[in-house]
């Protein structure tokens, strides 16, 4: 959850406190930047955060684990030798971090950049030589309890298990392919190698000897392995002090992060839903910026010069700039070339699939990716009856831009187009939304109710605020139903207990939602002129409670209906982190409740009748049940007949779920005059719309929804 103005302070902090801990010296060099990024994070948290931490021993420790599991997470890379090392310090980061003190820092990045070297010439020459796959071993795929290797030769041992595991799925793989082939997919006997990229393609028939077959995806492993290297080689190391920092900055509860100045940019793009660019999605493809998609409507699209499979080779700033060739680059740093500020020109040189290179001019301009943004469906039942579906995949915020798209904006303007259709009942999907805006949940809530409070706001020093709907219009008054799952979280969470406990909405969904019931705000690091020189940190300030006084804390929201899904035997939620701030409570608000109630226990009986023989929902209980035993088993054998034999039991248990995939709703789904204005002129818009229509004719959880608006009517 996140406050849209990221200027806010607490009002204990005086201003020349703030002069004080926020200083900017000048730097000589990176180390002097990064002390000063460790300082004003550290001043940052101890003054604004919530519930700072208690920076001691036990901080330490909890530091050290987090920050090496997060550089090494599967042990690949780093020997129990350099673990014994480090950890010598595990007692030590909590002055380190006091002092700014980076020995330890660079002692670790300088540490593994030299085992990936080493790690790079074990996978190459592992690679140069066929494996035995009738030798009887196996490969333990759980990481978190795994060991580090002891020496370089039992680096190179697991190294040798990692890299024969996955020429084994390449190879099973591969024949699994030519026999779909065989029953009838492809009228030759051959299965084309996906993964090289060459003109002549390299075929297996069922006539090749599987010394041939082994030979090719070892290659293409190889070509793989050697790649993934080239990307590692080339990180920078300022990426891993991110890391080091937010081994720290977690400490605090799992949502106070620091972000460095690229990741502070991507974080407004990701909240804005828009950026300044050329409209085009780019992939790595072996050290080529590759043009995966064009935006429909962007300046690449508009051009028509700029096609998909295009790789672009060098980027200029303008007609006056120096061409810089990004082959090989990361792909985050050639991205940040090519973005720039609406109406500035950039010249890509492109080859083009013909092998010919050509300069492109693009002049810039305002992307905004509509996959976040609200959107909507019609909902027509076997009966003739429509409903309406909004689905809001976050809680976005134009930031105060006045060019910029806010979501309570967009909701309200499609419940005014499915009012026209003469709905009999609305779906709020809010599945999957993390959160964002507080100020966007409050105004969203309020289309729904005539007025009164939504959420209440408490300081750590206890002062409390309540966010209130004071417009006394109702966008819609008709039957509700909130859908929700175990990823709908803060904001998604405050506008379904608000629904709740106004009596306003039906809950579906999962038992209960994700549990974070914390504010954020993301403040610059540099805090004298606003900058994003040093990055931002992004903090939690607050605590937010429903109006009845009880947090969504680590507790979350409980579903009226509850329907088992895939998040239910997982552990995913907020009491799964040891750092999260605890649940609490405060007094309840007076609040006008909905004129027009409904009986939920009436509505609830109806729907566990529903449920209770609903034998779809009972086979997804099954399968996700399946999948985490299949989670559960870490070790896998590399003898191919046992990994056949392993591999046909499972998919023999999985075939108890194939008619998952068949189940259909009885619904029928429609754009609205406006999407279906828009999908005559944007096939790409019209292909999203369709892919979304087919989940949704697949969603049992809908269609529950859909039977609870008809309970209410």
């Amino acid at each position: 959850m996140l406050i849209k103005k990221t200027y806010i302070l607490l009002s204990f902090l005086s201003m020349s406190l703030l002069a004080f801990c926020f200083c900017k010296p000048m730097f000589d060099n990176d180390d002097d930047k990064a002390k000063i990024v460790i300082k004003n994070t550290r001043n940052t948290l101890t003054y604004l955060h919530y519930k700072p931490a208690q920076i001691d021993d036990k901080f330490s420790e909890n530091v050290f684990d987090k920050y090496m599991e997060y550089i090494d997470p599967a042990k690949r890379f780093l020997l129990q030798s350099d673990y014994d090392f480090f950890k010598k310090d595990r007692h030590n980061l909590d002055d380190f971090y006091k002092t700014e003190d980076l020995k330890f820092y660079h002692s670790t990045v300088d540490s593994i950049y030299k085992r990936i070297e080493e790690s790079e010439k074990y996978a190459l020459e592992i690679l140069d030589k066929p494996f035995d796959f009738n030798q009887k071993e196996s490969i333990d795929l759980d990481y978190k309890t795994s060991k580090y290797a002891k020496d370089k030769k039992d680096a190179k041992e697991l190294w040798r298990k990692y890299l024969k595991y996955n020429v084994l799925l390449e190879i099973t793989s591969m024949q699994d392919r030519l026999t779909d082939n065989k029953k009838g997919k492809k009228e030759e006997n051959e299965f084309i190698d996906p993964l090289d990229d060459d003109k002549d393609k390299k075929k297996i028939t069922k006539d090749t000897p599987f010394a041939e077959v082994e030979k090719i995806a070892r290659e293409d492993v190889k070509e793989l392995i050697t790649d993934y290297f080239r990307r590692l080689k080339k990180r920078k190391k300022n990426t891993y002090f991110t890391v080091y920092m937010n081994s720290f900055t977690e400490q605090y509860d799992p949502h106070t992060s620091y972000y460095s100045p690229q990741d502070k940019e991507d974080f407004d793009v990701t909240m804005s839903g828009q950026l300044e660019g050329i409209g085009a999605k780019l992939q790595d493809k072996k050290g080529y910026a590759t043009i995966a998609e064009l935006v429909v409507g962007g300046p690449a699209w508009k051009g028509g010069k700029l096609e998909v499979g295009d790789q672009i080779l060098k980027v200029a700033q303008g007609k006056k700039g120096e061409p810089v060739n990004i082959v090989g680059m990361l792909l985050d740093e050639a991205i940040r070339l090519i973005r720039g500020k609406k109406g500035t020109e950039v010249i890509l040189t492109v080859k083009k699939k013909d092998s010919s290179t050509q300069e492109i001019s693009i002049v810039r301009d305002v992307i905004e990716y509509d996959e976040i943004f609200a959107r909507s469906s019609i909902i027509t039942d076997a009966k003739g009856d429509k409903y309406g579906i909004i689905y809001l995949p976050e809680f976005y915020t134009s930031m105060g831009d006045k060019t910029g798209r806010d979501p309570s904006d967009d909701v309200l303007k499609e419940i005014e187009i499915l009012k026209k259709e003469n709905i009999k009942g609305l779906v709020f999907d809010v599945r999957n939304n993390g959160g964002g805006s507080l100020e966007e949940v409050v105004q969203i809530s309020g289309l729904f109710i005539k007025n009164g409070p939504i959420v209440q706001v408490k300081r750590s020093d206890g002062m409390l605020k309540v966010h209130e709907d004071k417009d006394n219009t109702i966008a819609y008054d008709g039957p509700l139903v909130v859908m929700v799952n175990e990823l709908s979280a803060s904001a998604s969470e405050i506008l379904a207990a608000a629904m709740q406990d106004y009596g306003r909405a039906v809950i579906v969904g999962s038992p209960k939602t994700f549990g974070k019931g914390t504010v954020q705000t993301v403040l610059p690091l540099d805090r004298n002129t606003g900058s994003d020189e040093y990055g931002a940190v992004k903090l939690t300030i607050q605590k937010f409670y429903r109006v009845n006084g009880g947090s969504t804390q680590l507790k979350g929201v409980n579903s009226d209906i509850s329907m088992v899904d895939q998040f239910t035997y997982s552990d995913y939620s907020e009491a799964s982190r040891t750092e999260a701030l605890a649940w609490d409570q405060i007094g309840a608000l007076n609040f006008a409740k909905w004129t027009n109630p409904f009986d939920l226990k009436v509505i609830k009986a109806k729907s566990e009748a529903r449920l209770k023989n609903n034998t779809h929902l009972k086979l997804i209980d099954d399968s996700f049940k399946f999948i985490k035993t299949m989670e559960d088993t870490k070790s896998v054998p590399l003898n191919i007949a046992e990994y056949k034999a392993y591999r046909s039991a499972r998919e023999d248990k999985i075939k108890k779920f194939e008619d998952l995939d068949k189940y259909k709703n009885n619904f029928k789904f429609a754009m609205t005059q406006i999407d279906a204005a828009t999908a005559k002129k944007d096939t790409v818009f019209k292909a999203r719309r369709e892919n979304w229509f087919k989940g949704l004719q697949k969603d049992v959880y809908l269609e529950e929804s859909i039977n609870v608006l008809r309970d209410l009517r």
